[in-house]
């Protein structure tokens, strides 16, 4: 089996060779770069299963040598762990930003503690590549939060907008954001053809054609289904409809996105288990990620339904949290910015980063 491959990109040439030789000693293979230019050069010239960034370099720092791959397809889901000296909460929000897993500060890290984050970095990245591996057809991403107001439906909203736009793979957005959804009512639309009435039918009855019935074209190229406008019984809604649906679509090659809202509901606990993936958002408000914590201690216990959780951080205040791990069980997998308009996230997107690591297209081997 072939080792796993780090590249180190450091300036420094003792504190390279230092690293190296500490890894090698872990048995991993090391490729080294002593420039941030020479370090994107190598690492698309050798693939590398992980990186070792240094920051302060004199050619191309850090920060953008982190860009620039985070921008190739192939490094959307490669784990890229700064190890500087810096490690102000700036630099570390800014960091995790664009596209870093982890910021590692060289002067308080001990040996046994950075050889665990690497570790910790790639089974990640490996129990991502199982969860994906031999998915032939659409995949489903349910998205939701124990708290309101961190943006769950805004997210959703422009993660379908942003697929829609950057991906063939048709995309289709789901309103689950029970009892009252948001997505139908910010398009203007109401009436009796909503997604609570789609569940409540007999799922042999549930077909392709009459999914396609109850799904309207956003202007931004993706489909979707409204939620409600209007308080409704909601006990007819049947899982047996949610699983008929989402394997009809998955056959179908639809990438979905579920907006599951506040889901505080037993009904969106069911639902969410049927989803490939689960997507539990939260902020740096200290109630939410506290809720964020719970969330993901229930997706823990949950063996039995086939999909993975990630944690999102949607900074929607831009409180510039000091340690946004801070009250959580694990760094976010992925950091969305304050942003009055997702559209001019700059590069490379977390909205791309997200949809990588459920589609896993470049990624699965």
């Amino acid at each position: 089996m072939p080792k796993t491959r780090i590249l180190v990109i450091e300036d420094d040439d003792d504190a390279r060779l230092m690293y190296s030789i500490m890894l090698r000693s872990w048995d991993y293979e090391i490729i080294e770069a002593p420039t941030g230019a020479e370090g994107i050069r190598i690492a698309r010239q050798q693939k590398p299963d992980l990186i070792l960034l240094d920051i302060m370099m004199p050619d191309v720092d850090g920060y953008e040598v982190c860009k620039q791959l985070r921008s190739d397809p192939h490094f959307r889901t490669v784990p890229i762990l700064f190890l500087s000296a810096l490690d102000a909460p700036d630099d570390r929000i800014k960091g995790y930003t664009i596209g870093g897993d982890d910021f590692i500060n060289k002067g308080k890290v001990e040996y046994q503690e950075l050889g665990a984050r690497i570790r910790s970095a790639l089974d990640r990245l490996q129990r991502l590549r199982l969860e994906m591996r031999g998915k032939q057809h659409g995949t489903s991403l349910g998205l939701l939060s124990l708290r309101g107001g961190v943006g769950v439906s805004t997210l959703a909203l422009n993660l379908a907008r942003h697929a829609a736009a950057w991906s063939d793979t048709p995309t289709i957005l789901l309103d689950m954001a029970f009892p009252v959804g948001s997505i139908g009512l910010w398009s203007g639309v109401e009436g009796s053809r909503h997604i609570a009435e789609l569940l409540s039918r007999n799922a042999a009855d549930i077909n392709l054609l009459l999914i396609q019935s109850f799904s309207l074209q956003n202007a931004h190229g993706f489909w979707f289904i409204p939620g409600p406008a209007n308080i409704l019984d909601l006990s007819g809604i049947r899982m047996e409809a949610v699983e008929r649906l989402l394997h009809i679509l998955n056959e179908e090659g639809y990438l979905v996105i579920i907006d599951l809202g506040r889901g505080t509901l037993p009904l969106s606990w069911q639902i969410q288990s049927h989803c490939d993936w689960v997507g539990v958002v939260t902020s740096a408000e200290n109630t939410s990620r506290t809720l964020a914590a719970i969330a993901l201690n229930a997706l823990a216990k949950d063996e039995e339904t086939r999909r993975a959780s990630l944690l999102i951080f949607n900074d929607v205040t831009n409180a510039k949290p000091v340690d946004i791990s801070f009250g959580l069980l694990r760094r976010p997998d992925v950091f969305v910015p304050y942003t009055p308009d997702f559209q001019t996230l700059s590069e490379p997107s977390p909205l791309a980063q997200l949809l990588s690591i459920v589609t896993q297209q470049e990624e699965v081997k």
